[in-house]
Protein backbone atom coordinates (compact mmCIF):
# COMPACT_ATOMS: atom_id res chain seq x y z
CA UNK A 1 0.00 0.00 0.00
CA UNK A 2 1.35 3.30 -1.05
CA UNK A 3 1.38 6.01 1.42
CA UNK A 4 -1.36 7.87 -0.76
CA UNK A 5 -3.78 5.57 -0.07
CA UNK A 6 -3.57 5.16 3.63
CA UNK A 7 -5.91 6.12 5.78
CA UNK A 8 -3.89 7.98 7.74
CA UNK A 9 -2.13 10.57 4.82
CA UNK A 10 -5.68 11.09 4.01
CA UNK A 11 -6.59 12.57 6.96
CA UNK A 12 -3.28 14.74 7.74
CA UNK A 13 -3.91 15.70 3.73
CA UNK A 14 -7.19 16.79 4.68
CA UNK A 15 -6.75 18.53 7.81
CA UNK A 16 -4.07 20.76 5.80
CA UNK A 17 -6.34 21.64 3.04
CA UNK A 18 -9.36 23.08 5.00
CA UNK A 19 -8.77 26.23 7.13
CA UNK A 20 -9.74 27.00 10.56
CA UNK A 21 -13.30 28.19 11.31
CA UNK A 22 -13.09 32.25 10.31
CA UNK A 23 -14.91 32.41 13.78
CA UNK A 24 -12.61 31.33 16.53
CA UNK A 25 -14.19 29.43 19.53
CA UNK A 26 -13.90 31.29 22.81
CA UNK A 27 -13.60 28.81 26.11
CA UNK A 28 -16.28 29.25 28.54
CA UNK A 29 -14.83 31.28 31.86
CA UNK A 30 -15.18 28.72 35.05
CA UNK A 31 -16.32 30.43 37.52
CA UNK A 32 -15.64 29.50 41.42
CA UNK A 33 -17.49 30.05 44.17
CA UNK A 34 -16.37 32.48 47.03
CA UNK A 35 -15.98 29.03 49.41
CA UNK A 36 -14.12 27.48 46.59
CA UNK A 37 -11.34 30.27 46.33
CA UNK A 38 -11.24 30.62 49.96
CA UNK A 39 -10.61 26.69 50.17
CA UNK A 40 -7.83 27.02 47.28
CA UNK A 41 -6.07 29.61 49.12
CA UNK A 42 -6.13 28.11 52.77
CA UNK A 43 -4.75 25.04 51.50
CA UNK A 44 -1.69 26.52 49.81
CA UNK A 45 -1.07 28.98 52.97
CA UNK A 46 -1.52 25.73 55.22
CA UNK A 47 0.74 24.06 52.62
CA UNK A 48 3.61 26.94 52.92
CA UNK A 49 2.98 26.78 56.70
CA UNK A 50 3.67 23.10 56.96
CA UNK A 51 6.68 23.95 54.54
CA UNK A 52 8.21 25.75 57.14
CA UNK A 53 6.97 24.28 60.17
CA UNK A 54 9.18 20.91 58.36
CA UNK A 55 5.63 19.48 59.48
CA UNK A 56 5.24 16.51 56.53
CA UNK A 57 2.22 15.05 58.27
CA UNK A 58 0.63 18.64 57.17
CA UNK A 59 2.32 18.65 54.20
CA UNK A 60 1.33 15.30 53.15
CA UNK A 61 -2.59 16.36 54.38
CA UNK A 62 -2.52 19.14 51.62
CA UNK A 63 -1.31 17.12 48.92
CA UNK A 64 -3.68 15.15 46.51
CA UNK A 65 -3.80 11.63 46.80
CA UNK A 66 -4.71 9.32 44.02
CA UNK A 67 -7.65 7.29 43.82
CA UNK A 68 -7.00 3.39 44.04
CA UNK A 69 -6.14 1.87 40.25
CA UNK A 70 -5.58 6.09 39.17
CA UNK A 71 -3.14 7.72 37.71
CA UNK A 72 -0.84 9.57 40.91
CA UNK A 73 -1.68 13.54 40.45
CA UNK A 74 0.98 15.24 41.87
CA UNK A 75 4.49 16.36 40.57
CA UNK A 76 7.55 18.69 41.80
CA UNK A 77 9.61 20.40 38.77
CA UNK A 78 11.81 22.43 39.67
CA UNK A 79 14.67 23.63 37.33
CA UNK A 80 16.22 19.99 36.47
CA UNK A 81 14.91 18.65 39.57
CA UNK A 82 11.91 16.42 38.96
CA UNK A 83 9.64 14.36 41.45
CA UNK A 84 6.75 12.10 39.62
CA UNK A 85 4.20 11.23 42.25
CA UNK A 86 3.24 11.91 45.63
CA UNK A 87 5.97 9.65 47.32
CA UNK A 88 9.00 11.28 45.73
CA UNK A 89 7.51 14.98 46.44
CA UNK A 90 7.21 13.89 50.02
CA UNK A 91 10.62 12.06 49.83
CA UNK A 92 11.83 15.61 48.49
CA UNK A 93 10.65 17.76 51.35
CA UNK A 94 11.78 14.74 53.76
CA UNK A 95 15.06 15.59 52.48
CA UNK A 96 14.59 19.43 51.92
CA UNK A 97 13.97 19.64 56.13
CA UNK A 98 16.96 17.96 57.15
CA UNK A 99 18.80 21.72 56.56
CA UNK A 100 17.06 25.13 56.57
CA UNK A 101 14.05 25.95 55.13
CA UNK A 102 11.40 28.26 54.86
CA UNK A 103 8.65 29.93 52.76
CA UNK A 104 6.89 33.39 52.89
CA UNK A 105 4.44 34.11 49.73
CA UNK A 106 3.69 37.29 49.17
CA UNK A 107 -0.12 37.02 50.25
CA UNK A 108 -1.75 40.42 48.80
CA UNK A 109 -0.36 38.81 45.48
CA UNK A 110 -1.68 35.06 45.25
CA UNK A 111 -3.86 35.19 42.66
CA UNK A 112 -6.45 31.75 41.59
CA UNK A 113 -7.25 31.15 38.09
CA UNK A 114 -9.59 28.50 37.79
CA UNK A 115 -8.68 25.97 34.29
CA UNK A 116 -11.80 23.54 35.14
CA UNK A 117 -14.72 23.61 37.32
CA UNK A 118 -12.27 21.33 39.51
CA UNK A 119 -8.29 21.94 38.98
CA UNK A 120 -6.77 25.97 39.27
CA UNK A 121 -3.52 27.78 38.92
CA UNK A 122 -2.46 29.10 42.07
CA UNK A 123 0.60 31.51 41.27
CA UNK A 124 2.52 33.58 44.36
CA UNK A 125 5.63 35.37 44.63
CA UNK A 126 7.48 33.77 47.12
CA UNK A 127 10.72 34.09 49.15
CA UNK A 128 12.36 30.82 50.16
CA UNK A 129 15.00 30.18 51.97
CA UNK A 130 16.86 27.43 51.62
CA UNK A 131 20.43 25.46 52.72
CA UNK A 132 21.86 22.04 53.23
CA UNK A 133 22.87 20.69 57.20
CA UNK A 134 25.77 22.68 58.22
CA UNK A 135 25.34 25.82 55.18
CA UNK A 136 24.10 29.12 55.32
CA UNK A 137 20.58 29.45 54.32
CA UNK A 138 20.13 31.19 51.08
CA UNK A 139 17.49 33.79 49.95
CA UNK A 140 15.41 33.73 46.63
CA UNK A 141 12.67 34.44 45.52
CA UNK A 142 10.15 32.33 43.23
CA UNK A 143 7.10 32.70 41.09
CA UNK A 144 5.41 29.45 42.63
CA UNK A 145 3.24 27.93 40.18
CA UNK A 146 0.82 25.22 42.01
CA UNK A 147 -2.58 23.35 40.39
CA UNK A 148 -4.46 22.09 42.62
CA UNK A 149 -7.24 19.66 42.29
CA UNK A 150 -11.14 19.20 43.82
CA UNK A 151 -11.25 15.98 45.62
CA UNK A 152 -13.69 14.13 47.37
CA UNK A 153 -12.09 15.86 50.74
CA UNK A 154 -11.77 19.32 49.22
CA UNK A 155 -9.05 21.03 47.12
CA UNK A 156 -5.59 19.66 47.23
CA UNK A 157 -2.36 20.47 46.02
CA UNK A 158 -1.48 18.20 42.54
CA UNK A 159 1.72 19.95 40.98
CA UNK A 160 4.24 22.14 42.21
CA UNK A 161 6.32 24.52 40.25
CA UNK A 162 8.35 26.88 41.54
CA UNK A 163 10.09 29.35 39.09
CA UNK A 164 13.32 31.48 40.06
CA UNK A 165 12.19 35.12 39.70
CA UNK A 166 15.88 36.44 39.52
Amino acid sequence: MSIQSSPLWKRVFGALLFPLPANPTFVHAVELTANDTKEIRDVFLRQTAAETAHNIDALDDVMAHAAPGQPDPVSFIARARQFWGRDAVMDHFRNAFTGSWRVEPDESAIRITPLTGDTVQIYAPTRVMFGAVGEPAKTSTFLINEFAIRTQKGWKISAVIPVPAE
